[in-house]
């Protein structure tokens, strides 16, 4: 008889799995994106992926344990649905859209370099416009 449990244990890790063989990929992505785009460094992304990653798995844990054993009819492993199935699986997810987030801003086109943090107010004569240059 397969159990209520296994089915969010197998995909929870799973996912996991599929989201730490990606970060490898989102990286080369984010390589062969065309310049100007920041410079970041390989230990910085995979230390911040893992950051969050562990910040959603227990934040994931936490929910899936909660609404797992809920209900007063739940027996005592309920507790595993969230350590092996919902914190696994949130947090493949924040690390995947971390992942796709920081690649996905280095092929973004660069906007300009000159952004107004005024509105301009085109008044006629000897009006002003007071600009703030970014270096990025």
């Amino acid at each position: 008889m397969i159990s209520a449990l296994s089915s969010p244990t197998s995909i929870g890790a799973a996912a996991l799995l599929v989201a730490l063989l990606s970060l490898p990929v989102y990286y080369l992505i984010y390589r062969h994106a065309p310049e100007p785009k920041k410079r970041r460094s390989l230990l910085r992304y995979l230390l911040v992926s893992l950051v969050v990653g562990a910040i959603a798995f227990v934040i994931g844990t936490m929910l899936g344990i909660f609404t797992a054993c809920f209900p007063a009819s739940a027996g005592n492993l309920c507790g595993l649905v969230g350590v092996f199935g919902i914190g696994p699986l949130t947090s493949a997810l924040a690390m995947v859209v971390y992942a796709h987030h920081w690649a996905r801003d280095a092929r973004r086109i660069p906007q300009a370099f000159s952004t107004s943090i005024w509105p301009r107010i085109d008044s006629g004569k000897g009006s002003s416009v007071c600009t703030l240059t970014l270096n990025r």
